[in-house]
């Protein structure tokens, strides 16, 4: 095999602007085969075209592909020339390289020089293909497929057709500031907005130096794991100990981790206007925990005044838990937000936590804290890092 073709849907319905948003998904792919040994990377006829040298990890490649935000799926084959003899050689190598009980033939032409129509060509593959190996058609629920695409004066066959996330290509819609705990749910809301084309940067907030490193290295390795779909991420760590212990000592136990929340969305308010981001990406799913009631995501939220605002995306705010799950599963951040880990919300937590904290009520809790002074002793002591999709052997 030496060829990768990649299909999307969403971005081909963009008008006047598709070429912008094909321009940047054919970048970020260039970018996601790096060290693969790709020798050209072709965009254009509504699909991207990728050629590759010989003996090149061709599978490999498909799969980073595949995780690519705004590729629909991946197609991975071997280029042929428009002739029907080609066309159906090829056609038959790839079925017969592994067993099948019924197939079907799919051809596709695109502005292409080879002028008999698709169905033809389907028909007189399909022939071809019963005479080689004696198994039957299945249009409807076949076992094997041969995908035929045509466009220009060139073609690739497939047998192989990966899956992709679908959305739109990261960077098209601005950079945002994801709010990233060890858990389950905001690995999830990060992915969704990644896929609506945001430039997503990670912001972890950990209990040292009163807790152990193990949250520190979730969001590492959680930062990790959707690089692959968004190919570089910026994470910010931020030690968030001293603010618990600073609310502690001077508020209401029943409202701590409100206002440890509070405290969250001003610094990550900061941060965004210092990064540029447009916005704040949470994990809350309505009703889920004590802290995530309506009320509460109120009093929360309202910590930014209007100097500070920032726009705040909830992208999981109607999911149950058993859809994020299943979204952490497929996206591969499930196994590592179930690791043991010490979470800086449950750090002093309290026994009966509010569950209808009020906004005035918070203030009120707030009148003895130096709020302007924690928030920026929070940014002086914020570690960034910087993670990059890693190449073919470092994977």
């Amino acid at each position: 095999m030496d060829a990768l073709v990649a299909h999307y849907h969403e971005v081909g319905l963009k008008g006047r602007n598709r070429d912008y948003f094909e321009d940047q998904l054919t970048r970020n792919l260039k970018r996601a085969l790096r060290g693969t040994g790709y020798n050209r990377v072709r965009k254009g006829f509504g699909r991207v075209v990728i050629d590759f040298d010989e003996g090149a990890p061709i599978l490999e490649a498909a799969d980073r592909a595949a995780k690519v935000f705004g590729v629909a799926y991946i197609g991975c084959g071997v280029r042929v020339e428009p002739t029907l003899e080609e066309i159906t050689r090829v056609s038959v190598e790839l079925l017969r390289s592994e067993p099948f009980t019924n197939f079907a033939v799919r051809a596709r032409r695109t502005y292409s020089s080879f002028d008999m129509p698709s169905q033809k060509i389907n028909v007189a593959v399909g022939r071809s293909i019963q005479d080689a190996t004696g198994a039957p058609v299945d249009l409807s629920n076949p076992g094997a497929t041969a995908w035929i695409e045509l466009f220009g004066g060139a073609g690739v066959v497939y047998r192989k057709r990966l899956e992709g996330p679908g959305g739109l290509p990261a960077g098209v819609s601005g950079k945002m500031l994801a709010l990233l705990s060890g858990g389950i749910d905001s690995p999830v809301a990060a992915w969704r907005m990644g896929r609506r084309g945001a430039e997503v940067e990670m912001l972890h907030f950990h209990g040292r130096p009163f807790t152990d490193p193990s949250s520190i290295r979730q969001a590492a390795q959680l930062s990790e794991a959707l690089t692959h779909y968004q190919l570089q991420t910026v994470l910010h760590l931020v030690p968030l100990g001293d603010i618990q212990r600073e609310i502690v000592t001077n508020a209401p136990s029943s409202l701590r981790v409100i206002l440890y929340r509070r405290m969250m969305m001003r610094i990550g308010a900061a941060l965004a206007h210092q990064r540029s981001a447009s916005a704040l990406i949470t994990g809350d799913s309505l009703g889920q925990v004590a802290s995530q009631t309506i009320e509460n995501i109120t009093t929360v939220g309202a910590a930014l005044d209007d100097e500070e605002r920032v726009q705040v995306l909830r992208p999981l705010i109607g999911m149950d838990k058993q859809e994020i799950v299943n979204d952490a599963k497929a996206i591969g951040t499930y196994e590592i937000s179930t690791r043991k880990h010490q979470d800086c919300c449950v750090l002093f937590e309290p026994r009966s936590p509010a569950t209808r904290a009020r906004p005035a009520d918070a203030r009120k809790a707030e009148a003895g804290l130096d709020i302007e002074a924690l928030v920026g002793k929070a940014l002086a002591e914020i570690e960034t890092r910087v993670l990059e999709l890693p190449g073919p052997s470092e994977s």
